[in-house]
């Protein structure tokens, strides 16, 4: 028993000895060999002369020589070939403060280096290939990584790796950006908003391949990538950018927010396990280091949430299609208000881009107004615009300040084989407003404001008298204006309405232009003119339809009427609603001038005050032999002078040629004969209803549109003469146009009615090709030429029936002689 225990005691008691002395390091140099530190394997190894160099040249060594427990990524020599500088943070990149086995380097791990910069540690990121496990370490960046070729050499105060390359120093968030290629988009638009990554000191930055994807409409990236958009552009990169550094093992699992450095809003991430989101938008690629921060890569753009973020107003959309120089006039004419929304009311602008835009050929006291004429009041959509629109823009210019100026519309069928995939012109064909037609889709900012962009500046309209020149339809009553006086009082006035008649409406005054384009009819002619000149704007396109009664430049009243016929007109003389022998029917509407609008007309329109005689027309031209034969019968008050409220009389004219085919030298002192012709050419009523375009143009006549409520027609209307009951004329429409007159019952040619001229009375003058003579006198005169022809054939076929009866006999007599008989004899 005492053996056992002594044997037990000398066990325990040599345990202890043995224990003591290895605690105490005595047998160290007996059983193992001391291990290298990461220095000496450095100095000695052949492999790292050339980084043992860099490291005595940045006097690394006895940093070096402290390290306790470290990792190093070793480069061998051949990594320093090419290489023409090393720095001192750029060795230390390589140094890791603790020491890790290759096989804790697993992928995606982040080792915080020894190097710094601004006070931010510099990280390496670990990357392992999926076949093969190699073991890659550096920035994240394709450019700058090294393959780990030798790993896990034990130092005494760590471990090293051996790498075939020499890891750059981290380049800044902006150098990196342009380093991936999947991020060259993210990095143009950097550039381009001159956002200064360089300087920004621990930042992360959420980027994708695109900025703003299909988030943004053409417009909002034509606006940001403009010199103006640079700031908006700003703010919307700083929304994906945070202040702080997050790498991607930094976010906490589940759901937190992080400010932006733009601020507005905040960004939601979610971590789920290996996935990470922000803003529901999945990181494809995280931890892209660089010296001043951390990219993460998103699979799509994060945008502001709100929808507004941008207030893409009038101005910014502008700025989008390179109109800065149509802005700038607005800013400086006081317009700059209609850009920013500052109107109540919605607006629709056409804006030329910088290479349109031409004002200067626009008078300096005349651009504000030029200006405004590019500002429609409303808001048009292209579905909103219809072929012939007047749309009122914010111009007066010369009509005053109640009245704004209008601006047509027009809109073309266009072939889409021709216009390719352009939707503007698929959908809603071709627009063009004025002369200039739009270009690009139109641009809607806010509820306000809708942008077309056009071909070219707009020009404002002309002022009405050199409107007028330009329509060669118009010259008879240019020479009016001009003759008359009126175009001082017309170029004065302000938002009138112009209603011009066309010549062809002058020539169906027939007589009564005559006299009144006459030297000593001036005033007359002044007051017709300005008769047609109305105190206010009816504008065809929008005029209501019904009566209108207008006020003339004349001070007297005009009758506007407007139907699904179109726009008449209507002064005195008409005898009812629908007489067109006197009423004008507008045929080209709505001609815009600086201080009015013009429509052509077809009829001129006769105040009331205007006071025509017979003699008026009858002194007018070529019809003076008539004129004074009625002087010559006293018939000169009873017929030629009367006027509103007197007996009509129409008088039947010959012209002075007439009379020279006629000698009527032995009426000369007969005056009770001379009566008699010349009571023979009138006609105790009003003028008949004839159709003065026929008149004028025969059987070419193409008006378009005759008179109607005629009741002279082919067969004729009989109407009494003033030489007796007796004595009827018949006047009838020809077959070839144009009319005719005839004494009943006699044998007379009947005469041609050549022209035509309605006096005050509601008489007036027709003048004829022939003087009619009495029936008494045409019996003297013998035979009319018809007769004399008829009676001419008739004789000669009463010869020739003679004569083939002679032949006949004869041949019949000649067969007899010869001994020739018919079988049927």
């Amino acid at each position: 028993m005492f053996k056992k225990n002594w044997i037990s005691f000398l066990f325990f008691f040599y345990l202890t000895y043995i224990t003591s002395i290895c605690s105490a390091g005595y047998l160290d140099g007996l059983f193992y060999k001391e291990r290298p530190s990461l220095f000496d394997i450095i100095v000695t190894d052949k492999r790292f002369t050339k980084l043992a160099s860099e490291i005595e040249k940045h006097d690394l060594t006895s940093q070096l020589k402290k390290v306790k427990a470290g990792t190093l990524f070793a480069p061998v020599n051949k990594a320093f070939d090419d290489i023409e500088q090393v720095t001192r943070e750029q060795i230390l990149y390589h140094l890791i403060p603790v020491a890790i086995k290759s096989g804790e380097l697993w992928d995606g791990r982040l080792l915080g280096t020894e190097a710094y910069q601004d006070d931010i540690q510099q990280v390496l990121k670990v990357t392992k290939t999926s076949v093969m496990r190699d073991i890659i370490v550096g920035t994240g960046v394709e450019s700058n990584r090294a393959n780990v070729i030798e790993a896990d050499i034990d130092a005494s105060n760590g471990v090293l790796h051996t790498v075939d390359r020499l890891l750059s120093f981290p380049a800044d968030l902006d150098t990196t950006l342009g380093l991936d290629k999947d991020l060259q988009d993210f990095n143009h638009w950097v550039d381009r908003a001159s956002l200064n990554l360089k300087r920004a000191k621990g930042y992360t930055i959420f980027a994708s391949k695109s900025v703003f994807g299909d988030q943004l409409n053409d417009v909002e990236k034509d606006y940001l990538d403009s010199n103006e958009g640079r700031h908006d552009l700003a703010r919307v990169l700083n929304h994906q950018i945070t202040p702080k550094l997050f790498y991607s093992g930094d976010l906490k699992e589940g759901e937190s927010k992080i400010k932006t450095v733009e601020g507005s809003e905040d960004l939601d991430i979610l971590v789920k396990g290996d996935t990470i989101t922000v803003n529901g938008v999945k990181m494809v690629k995280s931890n892209l280091l660089s010296s001043n921060g951390v990219i993460h890569v998103l699979e799509s753009p994060i945008l502001p949430k709100n929808k507004d973020f941008l207030k893409l107003n009038a101005r910014k959309a502008l700025n989008a299609i390179h109109a800065t120089r149509f802005i700038k006039l607005f800013d400086d004419h006081g317009l700059g208000g209609y850009l920013d929304d500052e109107q109540d009311e919605q607006i629709t602008l056409l804006a030329p881009p910088n290479d349109a835009l031409d004002e200067g050929n626009v008078p300096s006291n005349q651009m504000k107004a030029w200006l405004e004429y590019h500002i429609i009041r409303g808001r048009y959509r292209p579905s909103d615009l219809v072929n012939g629109q007047l749309l009122e823009t914010e111009s007066h210019n010369d009509l005053g300040e109640t009245h704004h100026q209008r601006i047509p519309v027009t809109v073309t069928e266009q072939d889409p084989n021709i216009y390719g995939n352009n939707r503007l012109f698929i959908e809603k064909q071709s627009i063009q407003f004025g002369k200039s037609r739009v270009i690009k889709d139109p641009i809607e900012t806010g509820e306000k404001t809708i942008i077309y962009p056009l071909a070219r500046s707009l020009s404002l309209p002309r002022d009405l008298l050199s409107r007028l020149p330009v329509n060669l339809e118009l010259s008879t009553f240019v020479a009016s204006l001009y003759a008359s006086g009126a175009d001082e009082t017309i170029e004065r006035s302000h938002g009138i309405t112009l209603f011009a008649p066309s010549n062809e409406a002058f020539g169906r005054l027939g007589l009564l232009a005559k006299h009144l384009l006459q030297l000593d009819s001036k005033e007359k002619l002044e007051r017709v003119v300005k008769y047609h000149a109305v105190r206010d704007l009816y504008y065809e396109n929008s005029t209501e339809e019904g009566e209108h009664q207008a006020e003339t430049l004349i001070n007297t009243q005009i009758t506007l009427n407007k139907t699904q016929d179109g726009m008449f007109i209507r002064g005195s003389g008409a005898a009812d609603g629908a007489d067109r022998a006197v009423i004008g029917k507008v045929v080209k509407s709505d001609i815009l001038s600086s201080n009015g609008v013009i429509h052509i007309i077809d009829r001129v329109q006769l105040p009331d005050a205007l006071k025509i005689s017979n003699r008026d027309l009858l002194s007018a031209e070529g019809t003076s032999n008539l004129l004074a034969l009625l002087e010559h019968s006293h018939l000169t008050q009873k017929v030629l002078e009367g006027i509103d409220g007197d007996q009509p009389y129409t008088i039947l004219a010959p012209s002075d040629r007439a009379f020279a085919k006629i000698n009527l030298a032995h009426l000369k002192g007969d005056p009770e004969k001379l009566a008699k012709f010349a009571k023979l050419h009138i006609i105790p009523l009003a003028l008949p209803p004839l159709d003065a375009g026929e008149i004028k143009h025969r059987w070419w006549f193409s008006s378009g549109e005759e008179d109607q409520g005629r009741e002279i027609g082919y067969t004729g209307t009989e109407f009494p003469s003033l030489l007796s009951k007796d004595t009827v004329l018949v006047i009838s429409k020809n077959v070839g146009g144009g009319y005719s007159v005839k004494i009943k019952g006699s044998s007379q040619d009947s005469a041609e009615i050549v022209d035509i001229g309605r006096s005050s009375s509601g008489g007036g003058v027709l003048e004829i090709d022939r003087v009619l003579v009495p029936p008494e006198e045409a019996q003297k005169a013998g035979l009319a030429w018809w007769q004399i022809t008829l009676i001419v054939l008739g004789s000669l076929l009463g010869f020739a029936i003679l004569a083939w009866v002679a032949y006949y006999m004869w041949q019949w007599y000649q067969s007899r002689r010869g001994g020739y008989h018919s079988l049927g004899d």
